[in-house]
This record gives structure tokens, sequence and C-alpha cells, in this order.
């Protein structure tokens, strides 16, 4: 096996860090991790990163990247084709790129469709399946005719993609964000994923959790757009009329921006629902300082990662009864609320501002669920998946290889 230094030649493969988002950070973690561990670690992704940008909002920086390299740009119209254009110039084209520098492993960060040609892939969720688009966004696709149509080809050729992966003899490696997720792709492609949580810096919100003079603030922090189902953040804001809202947005889309400032407007909303942008890390420690309530509104919700960083920090959860925040991390209720309904969780947020009693017990258990999810274990966790895997890769009998699956927890 060649190395570079003392450990091994690694690729890590990505489309873009730019967007700055839980997937981009678990690529970053995942880089760093391996990193400490004395491998070689370059990445590969479809644009050029601006670093200064991703050091502003992820706190990770270049030197845990011996080198990056751009592969061809396959870039086209922003249409629901794109990610099939992006995994042909990725996956197909940029395997043989990569494929010439002879490294020991290559691992994929993040899906764009089918996992092929890689030694281990961390597959947050298989939304490129058909039918899942219906769940985020079911008022394109549920009513409206013309779009099912345009999306018809798109979807044979990715149940021919995934026909043709259940029948390859040789699959990668597949980790994933949370038990929800690993049984989705259980379901779905009839593979046993592994659990591997996102690291989350927990130590940075810990301290915030002593702050016991909190305001009557609810916060919610993600992408703003239309799947992350923000505009639920204004309904609740409606009713609960003692509270003061904060959106806390990155990535936005202009016109999924526009829409929710103008229902602040139209709603009267004004002087108790803020909406930032790109927020700095010390302006979001300064939110969560003196809030009482996370909200999270997206449903199907692969993990969530800042539902870890606002229990960390004393604030209360309330998710979604769906998807990893509600099965992984509040557990069914034991480390906050869940809600199916508008009127669900506008009865959990009333109830949580105005009752000491009970928003008191559910934030001081959250501090220590959250540190489940600390960098340090996130380390070992890799750490003893990627020693398996190379015994995996290079041990060929079949007792060595279930053993190595056990260890891994499959």
């Amino acid at each position: 096996m060649r190395r570079g230094g003392n450990g091994l030649r690694i690729a890590l493969v990505h489309d873009s860090l730019n967007p700055c988002g839980g997937a981009e950070k678990l690529s970053l973690a995942i880089a760093r991790a391996l990193k400490e561990m004395g491998h070689h670690v370059d990445i590969y992704v479809l644009e050029k990163t601006h670093w200064d940008r991703v050091e502003r909002l992820t706190l990770y920086n270049r030197l845990f990247i011996d080198e990056e390299h751009t592969l061809p740009p396959f870039k086209c119209l922003p249409t629901i084709y794109s990610r099939l254009v992006h995994w042909f110039g990725r996956d197909i084209l940029g395997y043989h790129v990569i494929k010439r520098h002879s490294y020991d492993l290559v691992i994929a960060t993040k899906q764009i469709l089918i996992p092929i040609f890689v030694d281990m892939l961390y597959m947050h969720f298989p939304d490129f399946l058909p039918g899942f688009d219906y769940l985020y966004y079911p008022e394109r696709y549920l009513y409206n005719p013309y779009l099912r149509i345009y999306s018809r080809p798109l979807e044979l050729a990715t149940r021919a993609l995934l026909s043709l992966f259940k029948r390859l003899d040789y699959k990668p490696l597949i980790l994933t964000n949370s038990r929800f997720s690993k049984a989705i792709i259980r379901r779905k492609l009839g593979v046993k994923a592994v659990v591997l949580y996102p690291p989350v810096d927990v130590e940075r919100y810990l301290p915030l959790s002593r702050h016991r003079e909190r305001d009557n603030v609810v916060v919610t922090i993600g992408r703003l757009e239309p799947m992350k189902n923000l505009d639920i953040v204004l309904e609740v804001a409606k009713e609960a009329r003692e509270a003061k809202f904060i959106i806390l947005g990155t990535g936005h889309s202009s016109n999924y921006y526009a829409t929710l400032v103008k229902k602040v407007r139209v709603y009267g909303l004004e002087g108790r629902v803020k909406i930032l942008l790109n927020v700095s890390e010390e302006q979001k420690i300064e939110v969560l300082k003196r809030a009482k309530v996370y909200l999270h509104p997206t449903k199907y919700e692969h993990f969530g990662i800042a539902v870890v960083e606002a229990m960390a920090a004393g604030l209360v959860p309330a998710v979604h009864k769906s998807g990893g925040p509600w099965i992984d991390i509040i557990e069914h209720g034991k480390y906050g609320l869940g809600y199916k309904n508008i009127n669900e969780l506008i009865e959990e947020v009333n109830y949580l501002l105005s009752n000491h009693d009970a928003w008191f017990n559910f934030a001081s258990k959250g501090p220590r669920k959250a540190k489940q999810y600390s960098n340090e274990l996130f380390k070992l966790r890799l750490n003893t998946i990627f020693n398996n895997l190379i015994a995996i890769k290079h041990h060929i009998t079949n007792n060595e290889t279930t053993r190595c699956l056990r260890t891994l927890g499959v």
C-alpha cells in the first residue's frame, strides 16, 4: 500500500465546499480527522473553493487539505437535470482523473446519484431516488402535472441506475448520519449503512448553557430555501405573541428570502421577527445565549446539526416528529418536544415559554445529550471505521470481512 509520509494517500470527493452547509462541514471534518491521523488528504471538487468564505462560515481552513483539485466543470442551467450532469462529470469522468494519481483510498463525502467507483461514501440521505422530491416540494410535484411529465426521464434514468447498482458485486462502504437515514438506505438501496454522526463543536456552545436568565426568544437556523419549511416560523409567530423569533439563514435563495420578508410585513411581524443572513459565529453565540427555544421546522430532516448546537447552548428543541432530530437526537421526546402539525407546534412553543419548570427540565438535560456528538467522539468512531475499511479492502477471506463488518456495527 502506498503511503504519503507516514500515512495513506487519500482522495476526498465532493461537489463544492462553497455552500458551507452541513454536508460541507462534514467533508471538512473528515479531512481534518484524517489529517490528524497522519494521512495525506487531497480534495476534488467541481468548483474552486472560496476559502475565505468557507473559513468564516464553517471555522475550517485550508490547512486540513494537502492539495485541492478542480475537476472539469459541467455547468448547466439550474434544472432538475443538473444533478445527472454533475454526477456524470464528477463520478464517471472525474473518477478517471482521480485514478491516475494512485490513491490508496477514494472517499466521497456527498452523494449526487447512485454511488460507484469509490471505497467509501458518506450518504447523508438518498434524496436522489424517485419520490423524495414529493416529500420536500409537494406543491411542485403533487399539484403540477407538467413538472411530473418533465421530470419523468430523470426518474426512469435513476431507476435504471439503481437497478444496476443492486446487481453490482462490489459496493462502497456507505456511512450515514442517523438511524433514520440508515433505515431508508437499507430499504431503498438494499445495503446496510454504518451510522457516523456528524461532529458538532459542542465545546463551543456548552458554556452558554450556564446562562439561565433568558428572554422569550425562539431561534431557527438553516438555509433559506423552501425545503427547510421556514414559513412555519412565521405561522407560529402570529400566534405566540409573547415571543420574539430569530431566523439565522445561510446560503439563501433570493426569491425565498423575499417571500419570507414579504410575509413578515403582511403578517405585521416586523417588531417580533428578524431574518439575519450569514451571521458570524460571534453573532450566533450572542443569539443562542439569550434564547429559550430552538424551533426546527424541516420535515424528514436527515440529522440536524443546529439542533445539537442549540441543545448544547441550553435551548429546548421543538422538532417535527420525523427524521433524525426526532429519532436520534430528541429520542422521541426525551430531550425535547415534537409536533405533527402547526397547532401542536404553537401549543408547545407557548408551553415552553410560559412554564419555567418544564423548560428548565429539558434545558438541563440537553447539554449532556449533546456531548454524544462531540468532535473527539467523531474522530474515534471514524478512526475505527477507517481501520476496518482498510482491513476489508486488503483481507479477502469471508471470516475476516464478517468480523470487520461486525466491528462497524453493520
